[in-house]
């Protein structure tokens, strides 16, 4: 039973994000007089559908709440008779560019809303970078740091929230020395070199610190709740931007990365905690799939979006038969890391 709860949750979720970047496209689409045909709920067997009226759109309902699809007019088909200005290709740069992007647009306000959602229900959550408490021997303790301490910065990165600690001081590649620069309670500025204890778990070398968070607080009010919608999608898009960058330089392993089993054991771990953690997490993988299909891979908008691009510059079109090569390449490296991933998130369960 626990099972198939996590797994109607997980559908959910990952539905309603899919659905709202399908909705951005379908909305830009529409707008722009681009033909469409269909624009669905979910994927797979067909539950129901209903064409309005003088509409050209069958508006429908698939079995599998997984997301969904806009079905559009993209390339020129001379045996079809939708006329040459309803084809998406056909369309002026700037409608076509906005077609592509919508769905990431959407995704992004997607996360904002629920962020203020969350905002009015529960507050504006705060997670200052203070230690409350230094473990006795620990690192941090042998080091001289002390509760009240104020990290500013770790290795000369900035440190403005408590997941920025995080994220410098676990998540990137481990180091074996760590600069740490405080601001003391009484506003003075002191640096601090920290050799972290290094401990096993789960078959992985994890550095220890010492430290103990100051906590999260919740300030309520609508000013509180709008300013959380705003400040949770853009601090929580730096930190996803921060994490692929250093995947590129290698600072981040592949292997922290998590697919749908990795997802599905979040999901399973944070489901108890109430609606206000599922509603943080939804955001928060809107936001990551607003930000991946910003990559320039053929097989995310961001690839696509490219290829319109550098067709701008040269002004001409790439060809459909090196399209055509590089969606192949780009889904069949997208497979592999998706495998690799999945063995990753397998691996880390078996082992838990």
């Amino acid at each position: 039973m626990n099972f198939i709860i996590t797994i109607l949750i997980l559908f959910l979720m990952l539905g309603i994000i899919i659905s709202i970047h399908e909705f951005g496209h379908f909305i830009a689409a529409k707008k722009s007089g681009v033909y469409v045909d269909e624009f669905s709920l979910g994927m797979g067997p067909l539950i129901f559908k209903h064409k309005p009226k003088n509409s050209e759109t069958t508006y429908s309902l698939r079995l599998l709440p997984i997301g969904g699809f806009v079905s559009m007019a993209e390339k020129e088909d001379k045996k079809s008779k939708i006329k040459k200005d309803r084809v998406l290709e056909n369309k002026k740069f700037l409608n076509v560019l906005w077609v592509l992007i919508n769905g990431i647009v959407f995704n992004f306000i997607l996360a904002v809303v629920l962020f203020f959602i969350s905002g009015l229900l529960y507050g504006k959550p705060v997670s200052e970078p203070v230690i409350s408490s230094v473990v006795e021997n620990g690192a941090a303790y042998k080091a001289g740091m002390e509760p009240g301490d104020r990290i500013i910065k770790v290795n000369g990165v900035k440190i403005s929230t408590w997941d920025d600690f995080i994220l410098e001081a676990s998540a990137k590649k481990l180091k074996n020395n760590y600069e740490f620069i405080v601001e003391k309670s009484n506003k003075e500025i002191v640096t601090y070199d920290l050799i972290p204890d290094i401990r096993e778990e789960n078959g992985e070398q994890v550095r220890v610190f010492g430290i103990v968070s100051s906590g999260v607080t919740y300030h309520k009010g609508f000013k509180n709740a709008l300013s959380y919608a705003f400040v949770g999608t853009y601090e929580n898009s730096k930190t996803i931007f921060r994490i692929l960058g250093s995947l590129f330089t290698g600072e981040v392993s592949v292997k922290n990365l998590s697919g749908p089993v990795g997802i599905y054991s979040v999901v399973d771990q944070v489901k108890s905690s109430g609606l206000k953690t599922l509603l943080y997490l939804t955001a928060y993988l809107s936001i990551n799939v607003g930000i991946v299909n910003l990559i320039p891979i053929p097989v995310f908008d961001g690839g696509r979006i490219f290829i319109l691009i550098i067709e701008k510059i040269i002004r001409r079109k790439t060809g459909e038969k090196l399209e055509l090569a590089l969606n192949y390449i780009g889904f069949a490296l997208m497979i592999l890391l998706m495998i690799y991933v999945t063995f990753n998130d397998i691996s880390r369960l078996w082992v838990g």
